[in-house]
């Protein structure tokens, strides 16, 4: 019986300091402040983005049999993955740098999730491009789901340029799905760049917003 006691009690005091490391660092989270955000560099990087984007789409359109990497049927599919991925790494640098902790966590989920499809879309070039399609439409449904859902579930300030996004998303993700109108990689490469080019813009929003707080800041302080 004193056993068991004493048992109940090594259990109960580990939960309590499990409990307590949670709630610890749940607390350091949210006091975390990062680094301010320069929304200059957050325009300049946003604006290159959406730029690129545009770009890649409309090549992807009006030089759809390029050769990227000795890849045939390939499209501009290798370069859009590593533009994916090197946003992905930039989503992970921004949760970082996030002052917010809802920032952390948004940049972070989407961040890692654009890094592993791009990188899988690159290394996927040896095969072929019909056997990306299922995977570039269940990204672009997912990253746009989850968009619109921390969106709200975080309340960010720019929840509908980045609602907008998400659902962009969507709609392309199920177009390359129903491989309508057609399932030529092209057309993938098209949907990525066009996606990528609207993350450039709602961006361009978060920018504008930044600026405006700060602005609103120096006032009161003055």
């Amino acid at each position: 019986m004193i056993k068991w006691l004493f048992s109940r009690l090594v259990s109960v005091k580990l939960i309590a300091e499990g409990e307590n490391s949670s709630m610890a660092l749940l607390n350091r989270l949210s006091r975390f402040e990062g680094f301010d955000m320069d929304w200059r560099r957050l325009m300049l990087q946003w604006v290159i983005v959406m730029l690129l984007g545009v770009f890649m789409a409309l090549a992807s359109v009006t030089n759809s049999d390029a050769m990227i990497l000795s890849a045939r049927e390939f499209s501009w599919l290798p370069v859009s993955g590593m533009i994916i991925f090197m946003l992905g790494l930039l989503e992970c640098l921004d949760a970082f740098l996030a002052k917010e902790q809802r920032d952390v966590i948004q940049n972070l989920q989407v961040g890692v999730l654009d890094a592993v499809i791009g990188m899988l879309i690159i290394l996927s070039v040896s095969g072929t491009a019909d056997r990306l399609s299922m995977m570039i439409a269940a990204f672009l449904i997912v990253r746009g789901i989850v968009r619109i859902a921390l969106a709200y579930a975080l309340d960010l300030p720019h929840k509908a340029s980045t609602s907008v996004v998400g659902i962009i998303s969507v709609v392309f993700g199920v177009l390359i799905f129903q491989e309508w109108p057609t399932s030529d990689a092209w057309f993938m490469s098209l949907c990525l760049n066009i996606e990528i080019a609207f993350r450039g813009w709602a961006g361009i929003s978060f920018a504008l917003w930044v600026r405006k707080q700060k602005l609103r800041d120096e006032q009161k302080k003055s």
